[in-house]
């Protein structure tokens, strides 16, 4: 496995994906950051973050998902390599190779992210001091739903040639994970959809905020985490690996 993965790594070189996982996470950082923070914002900043990340995460790491599993399978589907590969290692191997080194970059970006946003609440002056445990508890219920995005787009760009069909499906997947998030009286849709996890996990919310009074009856507060779905969450990544894994060493290559 460990060659496999260096391979990996030596055939990568030059299509900078490396680079275009980083610029899509710098991009997702300056929308997260950018606001100037005053009076109620600056008091309240530790849990505003927590409040709205999930819905930014919502957007940036399906696309990051789509782009790196894609160009990570486009490698081998062009010229037939695939086809190669699988003469001389087994399928399987393939699959989680692929798998792994596809799923570190999306993760480290995950981490870089979640880094950044709390050194962003300190240079913007937010009171106190960072919720640490709640923090950590965000970036739980930020990895596995991008894990579980990340193996359906894992999936998708092992069985298909034409990486067409992985980009529209991710996309139309990722506008229906934000539709349902604007949905809050329909919790069914986010916590069907895999791209509405990141809202279904959200455990921050805002509340007292009218048109009229604006932040002046505002308050956030943390709301019960329902771990039955976690579990869930984790069960449905673990099916989803294993059913795209046999459908893959099943495939005609």
């Amino acid at each position: 496995m460990i060659k496999l993965l260096q391979c990996e790594n030596r055939k990568t070189r030059g299509r900078y994906i490396f680079i275009t996982a980083f610029i899509i996470t710098v991009v997702e950082l300056v929308w997260a950051l950018h606001n100037n923070y005053s009076g109620f914002m600056l008091e309240n900043g530790w849990l505003n973050f927590l409040y709205q990340l999930p819905l930014i995460n919502a957007i940036f790491m399906p696309i990051l998902s789509i782009i790196v599993s894609s160009r990570l399978c486009d490698i081998e589907h062009k010229g037939a390599m695939l086809k190669q590969l699988a003469v001389t290692v087994d399928k399987g191997k393939i699959y989680d190779a692929k798998f792994i080194y596809g799923l570190s970059i999306v993760l480290f970006c995950n981490i870089i992210s979640w880094v950044a946003v709390i050194i962003g609440g300190y240079v913007k002056g937010f009171y106190g001091s960072v919720p640490i445990k709640l923090y950590l508890l965000y970036l739980l219920f930020t990895i596995i739903p991008t894990i579980a995005v990340y193996i359906f787009q894992h999936i998708l760009s092992l069985l298909f040639k034409n990486q067409t069909v992985t980009f529209c499906t991710g996309i139309i997947g990722t506008f229906g994970g934000l539709f349902s998030m604007f949905l809050p009286n329909v919790p069914f849709l986010r916590r069907v959809l895999i791209w509405g996890w990141y809202g279904a996990t959200q455990f921050v919310g805002l509340f007292g905020w009218t048109k009229e009074t604006r932040y002046d009856t505002a308050y956030f507060e943390v709301m019960d985490i329902d771990w039955i779905l976690f579990a869930i969450m984790i069960a449905v990544c673990v099916i989803m690996y294993l059913i795209g894994k046999k459908l893959f060493c099943r495939k005609e290559l």
